[in-house]
Parts: structure tokens; sequence; C-alpha cells
């Protein structure tokens, strides 16, 4: 039973089981993954875990807009308002009013010469409904709106289903009464409540409304509104086609079907008058009088400033308002009024005047843009009906008892009833208000901290109003990305930038995540820092620009949406774009700078190590000559000894010349040390002249058979009148070099350092050998200072031991540990800091670290290096001689570097002539000597004159 049982389950789950080793070879092992201490698994996660380097796509359309072109939505990397500082709020606003009244005129003008009415080339709704492409009506990528034959056939389907200009529309079009009440505003088919209520706001004021319908013309059908975008005034000019909630009569429909079976004249005329016309046959937003146009078609205008009427979903009481004044929104809970009475008098008695006011189901006195049965309307005390309204009240609040969104209610109620305002500030009204900002781009780290981004400098006292934004997505929507942001900012003294010692600090949004606002009734003069804070969220479900580019351009085909909502995208953006590039020029400037000290820091080393290694060859050459001399000096003495001397009568010796060896070769010629190494037999050498300059040997290995002991008669020993020979003992780098033989292996010192032309690769290593009378022996402490452990300008090379190329690394596989699933952290944010005030010197600068330091100008890392080379020939031809001199004294020669106005290196002293380890050798033959001798042989040179011979003594 137990084997059958284990036999189903082993058929159930099948494991897979490892195969024979193949034919004549072994089991392959399986490789244990080499575990890190868990410190460095943690540091090397955080070092994989943000991008090395934090980059953000400011232009997404590759075309650029003709140089002539005046449209400031085509030109791209460029402000779409040229930067001015400190100017009255009005004046932008009344530049943008000009520009749309000068561009609505032309277009009239234009019509009128054709004849036709104005059709609206960039937000034709008509022909993108009938084409069924949606672009007008959803965001890229979005389907909120479903456009296609069915849904225009089905009656419960929520999406327009036909187009008419305004004429067609209302049987009397008017555009604007003499008054606008705040009951007017009626929702359409979409969540733009937060837009209504703040167009409902603006109706209470006496020029609010007009103040944004600047230009229009009815009987041509183009009107021109102004709207507040990012800090400054915007443009948008439509057409007058609305969208309709029925078909057209030449499309099938229910209500066509239930008139065609009722007994009328004209079925068509009577479908149209009652499906068709006035305000209640629009689809979106309208007026609830039934012949006036303002509210749909400036909802049109604001979603065609958006791209599409889906943007237009969502959003806050605070932001509609600054959208549609150019104010300061403050949100406020009532939790948090310290004193009640001051906000009564400060602030609520100066509505619509300085401040408007927001709450969340509507505004006061005018807030309910939905308008239906009691939903968000008041209905305690004071309400329409209530027993506090009595015929006089009524009659001195002029207030009308119906269903029309208006109330009334008490100052207790509304803070018990409302917890959360809105408050804009207003500027408008207020002809000595000035607005500077400036923008930039932050860099968001996972973990934020506040940073100093901006200073102030205010030349009097002045009430402020400082505000820190960041782009409104909204325009841009489907092009948001993975990261969303929160801001906050303080104000600090320019000399207290502790992090408790702040003037104000930002106060804090709950809802709106666009800006962040704080106000001062009074801020002396004088210069403050801004330390700003970005919190950056990141929603991975969310799929990069990248990614929504890559499957827009999927097909490579015209993308008219795309087109438009890039076009956005990179005007928005391009507040910042001028900052960044500023930013990795900089950055780039600063790499460039510290690879240039770098550069100058290794050539400085480069030359003390060669300095110092001529130092010491000079030394070791005085204790060779001293050597030498002595040498010659006991030789001479044992010479005067023997012929003072008398022979030996009984022992008869041959008249032997004796031979002596030139020890003072002036040049030894060698074959190349690569060459193979060849014996020579130990018969007679003939005997070298005194005045002998060179002699040619071989690169051999020597052996030497006696002792050096042996007794120097001519018959004993031909090697005792033969001269003393330097030979080299070659050794392989593949393999340990053969037991020196220290009793009789020298070598003359002079002959490997007056080699010629050694080949660039690095040579084998080489015991030299030096002949009596010369001593190897270096300064130890010279030789630990030239080749010291401590110098910062090297980097060890990395040793390859694999056998493969150093250059390769090892593919990476689906279970390595080196390849992240997602994306590194890479968050940037453009923000734009705007100071409102009443002081004409203000400024507002961009802080950057490192701004104190003086600029330094870099050169061009390959003009750089020919400017050294023409001034190094320069100035060896001057210096050299007088350098020559210096050393020949024993004097420590100055540093040969000296800085010029461009700060390159200069040589001044013949650099090259102190490469050349013979000091004795002509300026003539230095520079060959500097050609062949590299950096390894120096090295092995030295050690091998600490391992050869003994220190000499005096």
């Amino acid at each position: 039973m137990s084997s059958s049982a284990y036999s189903s389950d082993s058929n159930n789950n099948p494991r897979p089981q490892a195969g024979p080793p193949p034919y004549g070879g072994k089991p392959k092992s399986k490789k244990k993954k080499k575990t890190l201490p868990p410190q460095e698994t943690i540091n090397k996660i955080w070092k994989r875990f943000s991008a090395r380097k934090f980059s953000k796509a400011t232009m997404l359309l590759p075309f650029a807009a003709n140089e002539h072109s005046n449209d400031f939505s085509k030109k791209h990397h460029q402000p779409s308002i040229p930067e001015r500082t400190n100017l009255l709020v009005s004046e932008d606003f009344e530049r943008a009013v000009q520009e749309c009244r000068s561009r609505v005129k032309k277009l009239v003008k234009e019509c009128r010469r054709v004849n036709m009415r104005y059709r609206d080339p960039d937000f034709d709704i008509d022909w993108d409904l009938k084409w069924e492409k949606g672009y007008c009506l959803n965001g890229l990528g979005g389907s909120k709106f479903e456009v296609d034959v069915r849904a225009f056939n089905r009656i419960t389907s929520n999406v327009p289903k036909a187009v008419k200009r305004v004429h067609e529309i209302f049987e009397e079009p008017t555009f604007l009464k003499d008054k606008i009440l705040p009951a007017d505003v009626k929702q359409g088919s979409i969540g733009d409540c937060w837009l209504l209520a703040g167009l409902t706001a603006l109706a209470n004021m006496e020029v609010g409304i007009r103040r944004i319908c600047v230009e229009y013309d009815r009987k041509i059908g183009v009107y021109g509104f102004v709207f507040h975008r990012d800090g400054e005034w915007i443009i948008s000019v439509i057409d007058d086609k609305l969208y309709l909630k029925s078909p057209d009569w030449d499309s099938p429909s229910v209500q066509r079907h239930l008139l065609e079976q009722t007994d009328r004249e004209d079925v068509e005329k009577e479908y149209r008058k009652t499906y068709q016309t006035g305000s209640q046959a629009l689809f979106f937003a309208h007026c609830k009088d039934q012949n006036e146009t303002w509210l749909p078609l400036l909802e049109k205008a604001y979603a065609k400033a958006h791209g599409d009427y889906a943007a237009l979903n969502y959003g806050w009481i605070g932001e509609g308002v600054e959208d549609l004044t150019g104010g300061v929104t403050t949100e406020l809970l009532t939790s948090d009024i310290l004193d009640t009475d001051e906000f009564w008098n400060n602030e609520i008695l100066k509505v619509n005047k300085e401040f408007l006011f927001g709450c969340s189901t509507g505004l006061l006195d005018g807030g309910n843009p939905w308008g239906k049965g009691k939903r968000g309307n008041w209905e305690g005390a004071w309400s329409d009906g209530s027993k506090e309204f009595t015929p006089e009240a009524q009659k001195e609040l002029n207030h009308q008892f119906g269903n029309d969104s208006v109330f009334w209610i008490s100052y207790q109620d509304l803070l018990r009833k409302y917890q959360h305002f809105d408050r804009t500030r207003l500027f408008m009204d207020s002809p000595d208000w000035r607005i500077t900002q400036k923008w930039i781009s932050v860099e968001v780290p996972w973990k934020a901290e506040f940073e100093q981004k901006f200073r102030i400098v205010l030349k009097k006292e002045s009430p402020v109003v400082l505000v820190l934004s960041q782009l409104d997505d909204r325009y841009f929507d489907g092009l948001q990305g993975q990261y969303s942001f929160r801001l906050q900012f303080r104000l600090h003294e320019v000399d207290s930038p502790g992090e408790q010692d702040y003037i104000v600090r930002s106060h804090g949004n709950y809802l709106m995540e666009r800006s962040v606002v704080t106000e001062l009734k009074s801020l002396p003069a004088g210069t403050y820092s801004v330390f700003i804070m970005v919190v950056a969220d990141r929603d991975l479900t969310q799929s990069t620009i990248e990614e929504v580019i890559k499957e827009q351009c999927k097909q490579k085909v015209d993308n008219d949406k795309l087109a438009q909502v890039g076009t956005s995208y990179d005007i928005a953006h391009s507040k910042g774009a001028v900052h960044m590039e500023s930013r990795v020029a900089a950055r780039k400037a600063h790499d460039k700078l510290k690879a240039r000290e770098s550069r100058i820091a290794t050539r400085k080393k480069n030359w003390e190590k060669r300095h110092l290694s001529r130092h010491i060859v000079r030394k070791q050459e005085k204790k060779n000559r001293e050597k030498r001399e002595r040498k010659e000096a006991e030789d001479v003495a044992d010479e005067h000894e023997e012929e003072e001397k008398p022979k030996d009568k009984a022992i008869q010796t041959e008249d032997a010349k004796e031979v002596r060896f030139e020890k003072e070769d002036k040049a030894i010629q060698t074959e190349d040390p690569n060459a193979v190494s060849e014996q020579i037999s130990t018969s007679e050498l003939p005997a070298s002249k005194e005045n002998d300059k060179g002699v040619q040997t071989e690169n051999v290995a020597h052996t030497y058979a006696d002792s050096q002991g042996t007794p120097e008669t001519p018959k004993s020993s031909s090697i005792a009148n033969s001269p003393r020979q330097s030979v080299r003992i070659h050794t392989y780098a593949s393999g340990p070099p053969p037991p020196p033989q220290t009793a009789y292996t020298h070598h003359s010192r002079k002959a490997s350092m007056s080699q010629r032309n050694y080949p660039r690769a690095p040579q084998p290593h080489q015991y030299v050998i030096t002949s009596d009378g010369e001593s190897s022996a270096s300064p130890i402490s010279e030789f630990d200072d030239m080749y010291s452990d401590d110098d910062p300008t090297l980097k060890p090379r990395p040793i390859n031991t694999g056998g493969a190329p150093s250059g390769t690394s090892k593919p990476r596989t689906s279970n390595s540990d080196d390849e992240d699933e997602t994306e590194p952290w890479n968050a940037v944010c453009i923000v734009g800091f705007r100071v409102y005030s009443k002081d004409e010197g203000l400024e507002v600068k961009i802080f950057e670290e490192g701004n104190h330091e003086e600029a330094v100008d870099v050169i061009d890392e390959g003009s750089e290096a020919d400017v050294e080379d023409d001034a190094e020939k320069k100035q060896n031809m001057v210096g050299e001689g007088a350098s020559e001199t210096k050393d020949m004294k024993g004097e420590e020669p100055s540093l040969p570097i000296r800085s010029n106005e461009e700060e390159e290196l200069v040589l001044v002293d013949g650099e090259k002539k102190a490469l050349c380890l013979a000091g004795e050798d002509t300026p003539s033959n230095s520079k060959d000597a500097v050609e062949s001798t590299t950096s390894t042989q120096k090295a092995m040179l030295l050690k091998d004159f600490e391992k050869d011979t003994p220190p000499s003594t005096t």
C-alpha cells in the first residue's frame, strides 16, 4: 500500500530528475552563490536603488516650429512668456488681454473676407465626433466617453450625440446678460462642479465673468478667453459649436421613432425644437436661462486649454478659482482658526473684494452648482422656508425662495457645518501688488530633505505672499508619469539657516497638491533664504512617459492627440528646461575641472618620481665613481709593490701582459632582450685596449666553473688574463628565476641604462650584474618615497583571474540579483517660486551650491594637451642648461610646474633630460634615453641596485 501511495503521489507531482552525465564527462557541480555580509548587502541595495544621474524628459515632440512663427504653443525649450521680474500683477493680465483681442479681431476680418463663420481647426468638435476619434472628449489613452455608432444609438449611453452651432441651438442667443446671477450656473454630464463652483463665486463679482471673457463676435462665432496657468495668463480662442444630448434627425433614435408615430406636419422641425433647442439640449454645462450662452462657451474654452473635456472631470474649488482669477488659494480648517471674530472681520467681510471663499459643497451665498433637489443645500436656520426668514428679512436680503441652489446660513452654523474652506486671495483689484517668480528643476531623492533653493532680497518693508507650486499636470493628462509630488518650504533669515530658526513655514494643503502658500502681513527689508522640500510618491501601476510615447507611436501613423498633449507638455516643461540644461552644463564643467585637476596631480606626481629617480641615480653614480677611484688607487699601489719586490729565481714565468678592463665604458650595445639566449665558451677573450669606447655583448646566460680564488698564473687559467666581463642573466616572467650565483654574477650597470629603443610592452625581469669597482647600493628611504602606496592619483588595475577578457562581463541570468525588475528611483520635479509684494525693488534669485565660488574656465582637454606640449618644447630649450648646472652642483631644483593664464602645466627645466638616467650623457643623447626608458624598467633597475651589491663604505 505504501508503495502504491508513494507512486501515486509521485505521479501527481512529478519532480525533474537529473539525467546521467554526458559521455566522457563529469556531472556539473552547482556553484555555491557567494553571500555578502549584511551591511554590504544593504549598502548594495541602496546603491542600486536610485539612478546615478536623475533626468527628466522636457521635450517629447521631435520637430521644431518655424523660426518665423509667432505661435508660442509651438516653440519648444523656450518659456512661453519671456522672463520679466517684479511686474505689476495687472501687467501680465493686460498683455494677455491685448493679445487675445488682437487674435480675435484678426480672425473676424479673415472670416468676413471669405464670408464664412469661424471653424476652430485645433478643436473642431464637429468632425472629431463624426469621424469617431473623440480627441476633444477623451484624454491621451483614455476612454471616458465611448465614441462609436453603437453608443450613439443607445439612449442610455452617456456620450454627446450631435454638434450644432449657437445660432442653430438657441432661438435668441445672448452671450452675457446685464446682470449675471450665481443661480444661472448649471452642471452638465461631467464632474466639473469644482470649476462651476468657482464660476458661481465669480458671478457674485461685478466684473468677475466679464474679465475673462475678453473679446467675441457672435455673428462670426468666435470667442476669446483668458485663464491663469502656472503663474501666467494664457489665451483660448474657440468657435461656437457645442455638444448636444440628442442625435441629429438623420440618425436613428428613440426620440425620432416616437415623434414619427404622432400626427405632425413637420416631424423633423418638431424634433429639432423639442430635443435640440435651448440650454436644456446641451450635453455639458449650461445656463439656467434658455438663451444664455456664456457658460457652455467658457467651459469649452477651458476644456480646449486643457486638451479635452475629460481633463475637467475632477478638481478642487480653490484650483478653479485660481485659474479664473489669478489669485492664490489657501486651505483652511475651521478647527484651526485661532480667533473666529478676526476671521469674520478681516476676511469674511472682505469677500468679493480681497477674498473668495469656497467650501465642500458650495460657496457662500452662491454655493451649489448642482442645483438639483436638496443636494448640497442648507436646510437649517435661515434656509428657504425656515421660520427665521420673515417677509421683512426676505425683502431686506433680496432673496427669493426656490430650487436655485442659493441659500443663506448663519456664521456659527457655517463654521459648524463646513469644516474645510478654500480661501483665495485676489490681486487684480489691488493696483500696487507685484509678482516675481523663478522656475527650477529639483532632483527628488527617496528620502526628501529641506534644501536651500531661492533667496529673496527685499528692499523695503512690505506684505508678502509666498507661493511654491509645481506644474499643473491637468494640461498634459496622460503624460504625468509614475511620480506625484508634495511641496513644503520654510523662510529663513540669510544668516540663520538652522532647522528651527525659520521665520514662517508654508501652510500645508490637505487636498490641493499643486501649490503651498504662506502670507505675512509685513516683512522687514533684508535678504532671506527659502528652503524647500519636495516629497515624491511613486505609483508603479501608472505607465512611464517613455512607455506612453512608445505605445502611441507603435503603429507609426498620424496621432493628433499625442501631438496636442505633447505640445502642452513641452510648453509646461520649458519653464524648467533652461535650468536643467544649465545644471547639466555646470555638472559637465565640474567633472571636466575635476578631471583636469586629476591630470595635473598625476603629472606632478610623475615628475616628482622622475626627479627622485634622477637624484637616486646621481647619488648612486657618485658612490660608484668614488669606489672606482679607490680601486684604481689600490691597484696602482699594488703595482708599485710588485715592482719593488725581487723576482724569484727558482720559478721562471713567461711575461704576460696584464690586461685591464676598461671600467668606464661610455656605451654598451646589447641585442633585443627578448632574443634567444646563447651560451658562450670560457675560452680566452682578447684583451681590450684602454681607449676602447664600446664593447658589444650578447644577451647570454653564463655560468663560471672555477672559483674566484684560483691563483692568477698564466698557465693555470686563461681567465685570469681575460678582462672582467659584464654578463646578463635572463629570467622569464612565466616562472621563477634560476638560483642567483652572487659570487660570480656581475654586470655593468651602465650597460643596462644605455639600451635604446625598448618596446612599449613590459619586459621580463632582468638581473643586472655590475663589474668590479661599482656599487648598486641605493638610499632605501628615497626608494620608498618614490614607490609609496599613498599615491592618491593612481588606481589599481583590476586583476583578471578568470581567463576571460577584462572588458567582458558575465551575462545576467533571470535569477540574478543584479537584474532589477523595477527601474531605479528617478524623480525630477519642476517647481516655481512666486513672491507677491508691494516692493518695487524686490529680487528673487536661484540659489545653487557653490554660487559663492568663482567660476573657473575649463579648457578643452585636447587643446590643453597641445598647449602643454608646445610650452614644454619651448621651455626645455631655455631651461635645460640652467637646470643642468644647478643639478651638477648638487642643489635641489625647484618644482618645474608653473601656472600661466590658461592654467596649463609648463615644464621649464628640461624634464625630458631628467628622465635620462645616465648622468654623464650629452644632451643630444637625452632625447633617445627618454623615449626608450619606461617606468617599469626604472623600478626594476632600482630594485636590482638594492639586491645585487651591498652598500659601499668609505
